[in-house]
């Protein structure tokens, strides 16, 4: 089960030569919020997996409640970052697929296409481009949505879509990237180097590539046997492309440095210690990761930009496997950091929220969580942050896997 356990350390401090204990950090308080007019809040409900559909509910962008239920569609949907773009894919039966590409302020179809594959649908912040794979990750196209024609393809033996790490297309939508760990896997003894790989989406071909040295990730086999079965340790920093497609971030494994990237010279600007009054250790409940790599089952960290390109939101989650098998997934909380100065500019320790997303302005933060319940069934609990203060405005729970979806108005 998703379960935020950390709790709130309480410090002592020394007052008159009298250990004084003091009172627990105030939390963060949000501020008040008005959602304007030019984006509207959606969540949509997915149906499973063998006969996916989806219908999309308007909720009230500051107080979560319903406002109006939406159509219902069939397969999957996935929205542009600016929400200017909505596609709907459809999943037949003969393994071919129906995309329809919908402006999403007039709800008009504005292309359709049929690609043989479309699969992790990626599209650009703008929606002009939309990127897709086949099942296997080893083949890529991209299209124009304005014209529904192809503008590139890919073929590559080194997946980039199964690391671990997410895949990001230019705001062009001619270059691909994606972070790979070579070696990673069950016979690999330890974590290593990730490795950022660029492609050219016209030609076809890998444009670049960049060694990140000082960063640890990847899959290994453990020490710990379960079940007669070996527990697989997972490290995975947390990586973003910025909205203009100039540079990438990297925060590193144990959550105290960032590296930037130069994504378009594919060279390393910086690589710079992030600013906190504490220990930012003390806020995520991890042990120093050190040269006898004593990890736990899993870290994983996710990386997500402000549109405007300017703060990074960090979250990071942990994988622990008991003794009887049970999988628990902590999360450790949220980081709010400045890019220009690497500095820290609010923390919400203790609260998982593994998917999160800023409103198309800025002006709002939304997450979502997940809970797998012991009869198979799934609560999803979204979240409406502070955008500033990251602070919890106010939040609602759901029966059934529910995402959130911003659209254009």
């Amino acid at each position: 089960m998703r379960k935020a356990l950390i709790a709130v350390v309480v410090v002592g401090m020394v007052a008159c030569g009298q250990a004084v204990s003091a009172p627990s950090p105030a939390l963060p308080s949000a501020r008040p919020f008005h959602p304007p007019s030019s984006w509207g809040l959606f969540l949509a409900s997915s149906d499973t997996f063998e006969q996916p559909s989806w219908a999309l509910t308007r909720l009230d962008a500051a107080t979560l409640t319903d406002v109006e239920a939406g159509r219902p569609g069939k397969g999957y949907a996935v929205a542009s970052a600016d929400g200017s773009t909505l596609v709907e894919i459809d999943y037949n039966n003969d393994n071919t697929s129906a995309l329809r590409v919908i402006d999403a302020r007039t709800g008009t179809l504005r292309r359709s296409l049929r690609p043989p594959f479309a699969t992790n649908p990626l599209l650009t912040a703008d929606g002009s481009h939309l990127l897709v794979n086949d099942s296997y990750g080893s083949q890529y196209r991209v299209f124009d949505t304005r014209t529904g024609r192809q503008t590139g393809s890919l073929v590559t033996a080194e997946s980039i879509c199964c690391a671990g790490f997410p895949e990001w297309l230019d705001p062009t939508g001619r270059f691909l990237y994606g972070l790979v760990v070579p070696g990673s896997g069950l016979g690999a003894s330890g974590p290593g180097t990730p490795v950022l790989l660029r492609y050219d989406l016209q030609s076809g071909k890998e444009d670049g590539r960049l060694r990140l040295n000082g960063l640890q990730a990847g899959v290994w086999q453990g020490a710990r046997i379960v079940n007669a079965e070996h527990v697989a340790q997972t490290l995975t920093p947390g990586a973003a492309l910025s909205p203009d497609g100039s540079q990438l971030a990297v925060l590193y494994q144990d959550g105290t440095r960032l590296m930037t990237i130069d994504a378009i010279h594919m060279t390393v600007i910086a690589s710079r210690q992030v600013s906190v009054p504490s220990s930012p250790l003390s806020w995520l409940g991890l042990m120093p990761i050190d040269a006898d790599a004593k990890y736990s089952e899993g870290t994983t960290w996710s990386l997500v930009y402000s549109p405007d390109g300017r703060r990074l939101l960090a979250s990071a989650e942990q994988m622990q496997v008991d003794a009887s098998g049970h999988e628990q997934t902590q999360g450790l909380g949220l980081r709010l950091i400045d890019v220009a100065t690497s500095t820290r500019m609010a923390d919400l320790p203790g609260v998982d929220a593994p998917w999160a997303v800023f409103a198309p302005d800025g002006s709002a933060l939304y997450g979502m969580t997940w809970v797998s319940n012991t009869d198979g069934s799934t609560r999803s609990t979204l979240l409406r942050f502070d955008a500033r203060t990251l602070a919890v405005a106010t939040r609602r729970e759901f029966t059934g896997s529910r995402t959130v979806v911003i659209l254009a108005r």
